[in-house]
């Protein structure tokens, strides 16, 4: 072996990004690591290929000349397609350093792979819904602690049925949508009930699900 010649561990050694360095921006091995920390890093293998460069993706030739992409996580899928605000051309430095996902000038503006696109968007779908579906959660749960709190002055003086109500306002707060709801029916259709406190009930629900209504197109306009 040559005096200048620089022996590694292993023909792999750091010619891929370590994936908790890009995902963490640290990895818990430290200098031990086999893998590149950052681009600056990365060197070529035995046979001459740095499979973390640029480098054209074939999918189909019978299809338009495919688009020049990156290797990415797909939790990043917009992985070097924005600049960055943070980057400062003058001095070269970004605050994020080498785990910025954003672009640091136009020279690494990357195109993103269509596959990765479709499941970006998919995945940005899925936490759309999510979060509508816990909206939604939540906003039963105001409304059932309304229902059950109005209830309570259609029966005064009947304090058996008050703390039942009262039973369902806790299963409420606890998150129990549906036990609280089964308290509401329990009473409510109740053969003992008179048309008066049937009427009073309606009334109270019709106000609650106004608010419902109301404050989820709120959410949805955001």
């Amino acid at each position: 072996m040559q005096a200048n010649q620089v022996q590694f561990p292993n023909q792999k050694y750091k010619t891929q990004l370590c994936r908790h360095f890009i995902t963490n921006g640290n990895c818990a091995l430290g200098a031990r690591c086999q893998f590149a920390h950052g681009r600056q890093e990365l060197r070529a293998n035995a046979n001459g290929f740095q499979p973390n460069s640029e480098f054209i993706m074939h999918q189909n030739p019978q299809v338009a000349p495919p688009l020049k992409v990156q290797p990415i996580n797909p939790m990043i899928a917009n992985y070097k397609t924005q600049l960055c605000k943070h980057f400062n051309p003058q001095t070269g430095q970004c605050k994020n350093g080498a785990t910025c996902t954003f672009a640091h000038g136009e020279q690494e503006l990357n195109q993103m792979n269509p596959y990765f696109q479709n499941q970006y968007m998919l995945m940005q779908q899925q936490i759309k819904q999510q979060n509508q579906a816990q909206i939604q959660a939540e906003l039963t749960q105001q409304i059932l602690i309304m229902i059950l709190s109005n209830m309570e002055h259609i029966f005064p003086g009947q304090q058996d049925i008050i703390n039942v109500l009262k039973q369902g306002q806790e299963k409420a707060k606890q998150g129990d949508n549906q036990g609280a709801s089964e308290i509401i029916k329990l009473i409510i259709h109740d053969e003992q009930r008179t048309k008066e406190e049937k009427q009073q009930y309606q009334q109270i629900y019709n106000n609650a699900q106004r608010h419902y209504d109301s404050k989820l197109k709120e959410y949805l306009n955001q």
